[in-house]
């Protein structure tokens, strides 16, 4: 019970729960957007990783949760989803636990990292739920490519897991100039603050 509560209040600390709305709105906005435009790409985790990327894993996971509940509200089709969306939080709050975000050439690796496991978590759904299709800007690409005679496993690796990688790049590079935004003084109430505030030097110019 002691390591609970202390677990409680090490993460889920008082800016760490006022942080979580501004991630769920971010990805709301940048969700709905997409699906509105029929973009090639999703933008509905671009604030679970700025959440995650400041506050680590456990913090970042909720926010993806009460994400895609939020947005289940208007789009049932998501709420399927949520596990991705948990897996992203996780797993970038983890990854900036363990410094990948202080030097350039980790950027890479941290965004395959994620991507693969967004894709690992979101292709059973889209293939065995959705059947491939699931009403975004990238399902009218694999449709075509299905029409083509492309197995449905095939058809989705190659459009929404090409998709999901440059999604991925885009919300890393939002998050990421943000929080460079963010004075020190900041930067540091946050539990993973301080990975960017010593190796702000180091980085180049976004």
């Amino acid at each position: 019970m002691k390591y609970k509560t202390h677990f409680l209040k090490h993460d889920f600390s008082m800016l760490a729960i006022l942080v979580i709305p501004i991630g769920v709105a971010v990805n709301f906005v940048g969700g709905q957007t997409a699906a509105i435009l029929k973009l090639p790409l999703y933008l509905d985790a671009i604030g679970t990783m700025f959440v995650s990327m400041l506050c680590g894993p456990w913090v970042g996971a909720a926010a993806g949760a009460l994400s895609n509940l939020v947005s289940g509200v208007i789009n049932p089709s998501v709420l399927p989803f949520i596990i991705v969306n948990i897996g992203v939080g996780l797993v970038t709050g983890f990854l900036a636990n363990k410094n990948m975000f202080s030097s350039w050439w980790k950027w890479p690796i941290s965004i395959c990292i994620i991507s693969a496991i967004t894709i690992i978590l979101s292709a059973p759904v889209v293939v065995l739920l959705y059947g491939g299709i699931t009403g975004g800007g990238t399902s009218i690409i694999t449709a075509v490519v299905m029409a083509a005679g492309v197995n449905i496993w095939t058809a989705f690796l190659g459009t929404e897991g090409i998709f999901t990688v440059l999604d991925r790049i885009l919300s890393f590079i939002i998050c990421l100039s943000v929080i460079r935004c963010i004075p020190p003084r900041i930067l540091i109430k946050y539990k993973c603050g301080c990975t960017f505030i010593k190796n702000q030097n180091k980085l180049p110019p976004m």
